[in-house]
């Protein structure tokens, strides 16, 4: 009986035991403590994502930097490239202006009011003769010679006209007539730019006029004037250019 008895004493313990730990785990999400717990749980699985994160955004950012960084060398090394390819440029082109600039060399330099002798071939016209050139002076003119002349100045913007006088006298057998032999007549300001010839063959200017070669047969000579523009710079130098290279001359005058 006693054992009997015990048996059914265990029994009963057992089974409050086992109520009680039902109990407890039942009301466990009602306890106000769980929630912290559950809460610290749940908050540090967040912290824990979140220190990663947190991490990894200066991690990212130091990288970031870092590869920002890394990238602007690389980013600047093109663009230095880029600025040492202007730079060169830019040296390139101040090389080549003081190269062209100081006046290509002539065959024959003269100063001015003295005369050399040029070649001069038209292939339309086909004319082929020798020239004697002397260029007799060098002007400067302005934008309002032309506006009163009733002139239209377009291109002549920021630019200064020169006047550069010229006699030329026919020294070959063939009539100049149908050719421009001023035409070949260049000027070289102090940088070493070459100017750009300016026509007005509608409407001549009365300061600098064009000579009329029709007729000029051999010994004949004739005046007139060639309009030849500049940025402003002081002219150092006038050319006739080679024949077979406009680059090239074959005779300058200078002051």
């Amino acid at each position: 009986m006693r054992t009997m008895r015990s048996y059914t004493t265990k029994l009963t313990v057992a089974a409050l035991a086992a109520a009680t730990a039902l109990s407890l785990a039942a009301c466990g999400p009602d306890n106000p403590d769980t929630p912290a717990g559950t809460g610290g749980a749940t908050g540090a699985a967040p912290a824990q994502t979140g220190a990663p994160q947190t991490g990894a955004t200066p991690g990212a950012t130091a990288g970031g930097a870092a590869g920002g960084s890394a990238a602007a060398p690389s980013g600047a090394a093109p663009s230095g490239a880029a600025g040492g390819a202007g730079t060169a440029g830019t040296a390139g082109t101040a090389g080549g202006g003081a190269g062209a600039g100081a006046v290509p060399a002539a065959a024959t330099s003269v100063k001015v009011g003295q005369s050399a002798t040029v070649d001069f071939a038209d292939k339309t016209s086909k004319v082929a003769t020798k020239l004697e050139v002397t260029v007799t002076g060098v002007e400067a003119g302005s934008a309002q010679d032309f506006t009163a002349a009733k002139i239209s100045i377009v291109g002549l913007e920021g630019r200064t006209p020169m006047y550069v006088s010229y006699t030329i006298k026919n020294l070959g057998d063939a009539s100049l007539s149908f050719t421009a032999p001023d035409s070949k007549l260049v000027l070289f300001d102090t940088t070493g730019k070459k100017g750009v010839n300016v026509l007005t063959a509608a409407t001549p200017l009365p300061k600098c006029t064009g000579a009329k070669f029709q007729g000029v047969a051999k010994g004949a000579e004739v005046k007139g004037c060639t309009i030849i523009s500049t940025p402003g710079n002081t002219p150092a130098a006038v050319g006739y250019t080679d024949l077979a290279d406009p680059l090239k001359l074959q005779a300058s005058w200078t002051k």
